[in-house]
């Protein structure tokens, strides 16, 4: 296989190899982090937890757990778990106002309730038809709502009639971005890697290897008995050759047919004896 060919094989080999071990190794490490959350409150009902918001533009906030099922015995469509438990959350510090988008301003809103109803997705409060559940310890908890979206650093004091079950969202989110990322850089490089493999095969197939000279049988004649051999006078190069004479001169010298060495020195020296 021609030189470059090799390099570039090797190269899209490597490649497709590290994007493989990165995506297997991302993909695990954000299973393993969904699998293992920290609950900064875990079967109390309620206690402060702090509120970091390293860029000044509000936090996820929290998701809230309690023990129970979905369940609508009053069929009124809604969920009654979200009847049996009181919730309060009060934020200490500063709250971005219509968080996450383009009119958001900070503003004070201490003495306000940062506690709502969401089982499911965003604006789901407590309507039956989602939810979401985990089992932690051996019990059964389901989703009951969230607290203190868009909330700046500050302490979060959270009580509940019932014990909770919280996580702050914004340290899962951030223990994941690691694996997510990459993931997505592997799955990303894994095509360009695929296509330096390919173009690299191809060239193993299409370029010649010219790194060895071609083999040249030379036959000494074999005098006949009382004959006497007069060895043929070969030009030598001298100290004022030029290369081109130089290298012909060699090939001439190593016994190689006059016409042979005269074509490869052009090879080598294009011009040469023109």
């Amino acid at each position: 296989m021609h030189p470059v060919a090799k390099v570039v094989t090797g190269l899209g080999a490597v490649i497709v190899t590290l994007c493989v071990i990165l995506f297997a190794f991302g993909v695990i490490d954000v299973s393993e982090k969904a699998e293992d959350v920290n609950y900064v409150i875990s079967g109390q009902n309620g206690g402060d937890v702090q509120v970091y918001d390293d860029d000044n533009f509000g936090d996820w906030g929290f998701t809230i757990f309690v023990e129970g099922t979905y369940e609508d015995v009053d069929g009124n469509g809604m969920w009654d778990v979200c009847d049996s438990v009181n919730i309060t959350a009060i934020h200490d510090g500063m709250v971005m106002e219509n968080y996450g988008t383009n009119q958001s301003y900070a503003t004070d809103a201490s003495d306000e309730d940062r506690f709502y109803f969401e089982v499911g997705s965003e604006n789901s409060e407590c309507n039956v038809g989602s939810g979401e559940t985990r089992t932690v310890d051996g019990k059964d908890l389901v989703k009951i709502g969230r607290a203190c979206w868009g909330c700046m650093s500050g302490t979060l004091t959270i009580e509940s009639s019932e014990p909770v079950w919280v996580v702050y969202d914004d340290e899962e989110i951030a223990e994941m971005i690691g694996g997510i990322f990459a993931a997505m850089s592997s799955a990303c490089l894994f095509p360009c890697g695929c296509c330096i493999l390919i173009v690299g095969i191809i060239m193993g197939f299409t370029l010649k290897d010219d790194s060895t000279a071609p083999a040249v049988t030379v036959s000494t004649p074999v005098p006949v008995m009382g004959e006497q051999v007069t060895e043929p006078a070969i030009p030598m190069p001298d100290e004022d050759s030029d290369p081109a004479h130089a290298y012909y001169g060699g090939m001439i010298a190593r016994g190689f047919d006059p016409e042979l060495a005269e074509k490869m020195t052009k090879e080598h020296y294009p011009g040469f004896n023109e």
